[in-house]
């Protein structure tokens, strides 16, 4: 018996765990330790790695191969982890548990405006991180396998936490601004949230809740980022991002933070550069922007 099945994995588990690491760049391997993250066993100042999860709540709504939760769960933060895809959900919770993790909370369902229990999914065939509730973003390439998920609002899903949450990271294809204005409506506002391509009416959303610094990630160049040692987010520890992470979060984002004004005026510029380069060239060339906004409250 080969080792993946050894590993207990279904074989669409398998498939979608290669395609994660084709996003990546990474060739194909056989050993299942090879998807695992490497941890080093110390940080810079000797203590434990994975620290204990007391520096509040991140949540990771788009986990996917679980890369940002592996990293928020490094600086010391409890980690809720959405995603909808429930292979993805097993593998990166079994990675978690051979490495005796605690303080990752994985919770398999989909982010959608409809009010039904379960909604269609499209598990994309190339790309694990295109999968979407939207049929045709998520078929993009070479089609997609259509499941049934688990539909949540993330409003009522968080309320209870909402206190404890200091930054939502929002990435999930097709439906990002879904998933932004139900957080709007949690008891407490996150202090920090991040949306992969912005848009204005994102904007829009963030300023008329009170967040009123912003900046944008250029997630081209994700892998040059570093950990601050002044770092003011939880344990300060040594981390290579890799292709596809979101990356560095809140204060440790390097710039000033800009006004609505300016960053409405920057969000409309890049969404014209994006729709007028043909072939994606825009991305290629320049990159690609995360937008980053802090809560009036953050101090």
């Amino acid at each position: 018996m080969s080792s993946n099945k050894n590993s207990g994995l279904s074989r669409a588990a398998r498939r979608v765990r290669d395609a994660g690491r084709v996003l990546r760049g990474k060739k194909i391997a056989s050993d299942p330790d090879a998807y695992r993250p490497k941890v080093a066993k110390t940080t810079s100042d000797d203590t434990p790695q994975y620290p204990k999860a007391d520096q509040g709540i991140i949540v990771d709504v788009g986990m996917n191969d679980g890369k940002d939760t592996h990293y928020y769960r490094k600086r010391g933060f409890h980690v809720i982890a959405v995603e909808a895809i429930p292979d993805l959900c097993a593998t990166v919770a079994k990675q978690f548990a051979d490495l005796g993790v605690d303080g990752v909370d994985i919770r398999n369902f989909a982010v959608t405006d409809d009010t039904t229990d379960e909604v269609a999914f499209y598990v994309n065939k190339h790309i694990s991180a295109w999968s979407s509730v939207d049929e045709r973003i998520g078929s993009r390439l070479k089609g997609a396998e259509k499941i049934s998920v688990p539909a949540v609002d993330l409003s009522s899903e968080l309320s209870s936490v909402s206190g404890q949450i200091l930054y939502i990271k929002i990435d999930i294809e097709g439906y990002d601004s879904v998933a932004l204005s139900q957080i709007m409506k949690l008891p407490n506002l996150p202090r920090y949230v991040s949306v992969e391509n912005g848009s204005s009416d994102m904007l829009n959303i963030l300023h008329e809740n009170g967040y009123d610094g912003f900046k944008f990630s250029n997630q081209k160049y994700v892998e040059t980022q570093t950990v601050s040692p002044l770092s003011p987010h939880g344990k300060i520890v040594n981390h290579k991002f890799k292709s596809s992470a979101s990356g560095v979060f809140g204060e440790d984002l390097p710039g000033k933070w800009i006004s609505y004004e300016d960053a409405l005026k920057i969000q409309k510029a890049l969404n014209l550069a994006t729709q007028t380069a043909p072939n994606n060239l825009f991305a290629e060339i320049i990159g690609w922007f995360d937008l980053h906004a802090k809560h009036s409250s953050a101090k």
